[in-house]
């Protein structure tokens, strides 16, 4: 179902455009209206028709209104055309109306609306489905904001849909009413936000879309204190009645029952102040109570019908209390329920066990066993909470090869409750393929089992209807495995061909529907980056086509060499484009290797080559001292005045952490030295040397702090 509150899509995006902040463009013209004619009589459904216009950016769409007024104060069908010059107008009562068109251009800019004709509606002609009768609305027409209404409506024989309006104005104007499209049946509930008295009605639309003329129409009203109906009434069990568990309660529907609606409270005392279980949200009108403790309740029920104020509910008052006693006897055990039913071998599935009364407050242990634990193993006693009559724990059953019955027993003082069941064999639940792909790429096929299969593995024949694809004859699902997938080849189709997948297995088939589209030859194929290394290295491919293709294009792909260039089997263009990539990884090579990736389509290939370089090779790890540093500047016998800065600078070493520079007056360096000085940098800057003859030398530290060898040795003075 579609609610929306009128104005067509076309329209709001027009609107949208057309006030937002872009520059001024043209105006279209105003198109003139054609047909029918200025007053005539017409029978539903009528097609209106008017002028094309022409404008410098073209015409995108027109827009239409209907008013039962000549100035079009209130607009009560409005919609729009993708460029068409008619359209068909259904859905009024009988009566004068008047109609106006406009036109839209390629810049969005709507266009003054035409000169108003006016026909004259008389009746429905045979092309029209029948009118309904809208009913009152369920329960009572006084409502509340949330609070869920439903209408009922007569059917009408072709209806395909039926479409609901409702509104605070009769007119039930475009731009304010509630509509509800494509509803199938012929009733419908919804609730309203905001207060007042509000109108419906309701249409019958067939198959063209064409709609009947509107029902009769109801009222009905939405207000914060509009009145509460009456409370539900306690049903069973009867008063004073003694029970085991489960006990199931039943209460009467209110007026208008709401979804979640009932809210039940069951208490240990009659006035409801020790609540022992509350349950709100309740569908209703039941509730079946699975654990209890011992001994007499109180229980009563109400309903919420929407809100009283912004912040409060609209609730009726609590239901006359009913009462009822738990009985005090030992739990036993009453039932053992399965969630799944039926239930295949290989599946899994909860089992609930149910007592009589809740275990004592310490709990109790419950004995189970398996007529057959081979294929239904359970636990040998399983744990029931103190104060709790039921529980539940999980059961994996293991594949069969032919109907096995299981007996599940529980046991608790004495006395015992069974649950029996059949294992089924595995057996075929569906096979799935896409609906449609291109003809000559491959079908990814999913088999799915009932169950999992036996231990020797489900043996799936497959068989196709069409030449154009070829499954093989068989695909086996593994020992345990629930599914296996399959990847059908096909061929290059010409026109759209259908073909039908059939897969049996013990007995049994299903079916699954595919159809081959034609191929599109590809206009282009580029690679980016075109060059990469082996290990780790990648690359993506670009394909174009001429026009977009009108579902999504599958085109095969190939490696010249596949063991280098991992790539999937095809490329997809989506429906609409012109274009789609793929990513191309690839694998070590010991030498450079040109790849060739290959596209084809409709007989045509493009081709782009990828080149695929060794890998990158680690710088080797020195072994020994590190190598003496090449020395840069200053160059040997350099003269510098007292106080310049002097820069000592040298070629870097691999490997090297840090570095030493030794600066003296003796060329043997013996200590102290004038300067020595580690540094991380490959040079050293100082202004604070002495005035005489001075030799200096530098050596590389690795990150042990191991010295390496060092350097030559050059002389400068530093003098007046």
């Amino acid at each position: 179902m579609t609610l929306r509150f009128a104005r067509t899509l076309l329209s709001i995006l027009v609107l949208a455009v057309v006030f937002g902040a872009r520059p001024a463009a043209a105006v279209p013209p105003a198109p003139t209206p054609l047909s029918p004619t200025h007053g005539a009589n017409v029978l539903l459904p009528v097609t209106i028709a008017w002028s094309a216009v022409s404008d410098p950016s073209g015409i995108v769409a027109y827009n239409w209104e209907v008013s039962p007024s000549s100035n079009f104060t209130t607009v009560i069908l409005s919609d729009s055309t993708s460029g068409e010059t008619q359209d068909t107008v259904s859905g009024l009562a009988n009566g004068t109306y008047f109609w106006r068109v406009q036109a839209v251009n390629g810049a969005f800019v709507q266009g003054a609306w035409s000169q108003a004709r006016s026909f004259n509606v008389t009746g429905v002609g045979p092309n029209a489905p029948g009118t309904p009768s809208l009913g009152p609305t369920v329960g009572y027409s006084t409502f509340h904001p949330w609070e869920s209404i439903s209408f009922n409506w007569s059917a009408v024989q072709n209806a395909a849909t039926y479409v609901l309006h409702a509104s605070t104005d009769p007119n039930f104007p475009v731009a304010t009413r509630i509509q509800i499209d494509n509803i199938p049946t012929n009733s419908y509930g919804f609730a309203i936000a905001d207060e007042g008295n509000y109108y419906a009605r309701v249409f019958a639309v067939n198959a063209d879309g064409i709609a009947s003329a509107p029902s009769n129409v109801i009222t009905f009203s939405v207000f914060y204190n509009n009145p509460v109906p009456p409370p539900p009434s306690p049903v069973a069990p009867a008063n004073g009645t003694t029970l085991t568990l489960p006990v199931t309660l039943t209460w009467t529907h209110v007026l208008n029952p709401q979804p979640s609606g009932y809210e039940v409270e069951i208490a240990k005392d009659s006035r409801f102040a020790t609540i022992e279980e509350h349950i709100p949200q309740l569908n209703g009108p039941s509730r079946t109570v699975l654990s209890l403790t011992s001994g007499t309740k109180f229980w009563r029920v109400r309903s919420h019908h929407g809100a009283a104020s912004p912040t409060t509910s609209a609730v009726t008052a609590w239901s006359a209390t009913g009462t009822f006693t738990v009985s005090a006897a030992p739990p036993t055990p009453v039932s053992v329920t399965l969630t799944n039913d039926p239930l295949y071998g290989g599946d899994s599935t909860w089992v609930a066990v149910q007592l009589t009364t809740a275990a004592p407050s310490g709990g109790a242990t419950i004995s189970m066993t398996s007529s057959n634990p081979n294929v239904a193993p359970v636990p040998a006693t399983i744990a029931m909470p103190g104060n709790t009559a039921w529980t539940q724990f999980m059961m994996d059953t293991r594949p069969v090869t032919s109907p096995t019955p299981v007996t599940l027993t529980a046991t608790l003082n004495g006395a015992s409750a069974s649950v029996q069941l059949t294992l089924l064999p595995a057996s075929l639940k569906s096979i799935s393929t896409p609906s449609t792909t291109t003809g000559g790429t491959p079908v990814d096929a999913i088999i799915m089992l009932h169950g999992t299969a036996p231990p020797n593995g489900a043996v799936v024949r497959l068989t196709s209807d069409s030449p154009a694809a070829r499954p093989p004859a068989e695909v086996i699902i593994p020992s345990g495995s629930p599914s296996a997938s399959v990847l059908i080849p096909t061929s290059a189709v010409t026109t759209n061909t259908p073909v039908t997948i059939t897969a049996s297995y013990n007995g049994g088939s299903v079916q699954s529907r595919v159809t081959l589209t034609p191929q599109q030859p590809p206009t282009s194929l580029t690679l980016d980056p075109t060059v990469t290394i082996g290990t780790g290295g990648s690359s993506s491919g670009l394909v174009t086509v001429a026009s977009p293709p009108p579902t999504d294009l599958l085109l095969p792909i190939t490696s010249s060499h596949p063991a280098i260039t991992r790539i999937n089997t095809s490329v997809m263009i989506p429906a609409g484009t012109t274009r789609g990539s793929f990513n191309i990884f690839t694998s070590a090579v010991t030498e450079s290797t040109v790849v060739t990736i290959s596209v084809s389509g409709a007989g045509v290939t493009k081709s782009a080559t990828l080149t695929v370089n060794p890998d990158l090779q680690p710088t080797p790890t020195p072994t020994g001292p590190l190598p003496a540093p090449s020395l840069v500047s200053p160059a040997n016998d350099a003269r510098f005045s007292p106080g310049q800065a002097i820069t000592f600078d040298w070629a870097d070493v691999s490997g090297a952490a840090s570095y030493t520079i030794q600066i003296d007056d003796d060329q043997l360096f013996s200590s102290p030295q004038v300067v020595s000085q580690s540094t991380t940098a490959s040079q050293f800057t100082t202004s604070t040397l002495p005035s005489r003859r001075m030799w200096w030398r530098v050596r590389a530290n690795d990150s042990a702090g191991t010295p390496g060898i060092w350097s030559a040795i050059r002389r400068f003075e530093v003098k007046n």
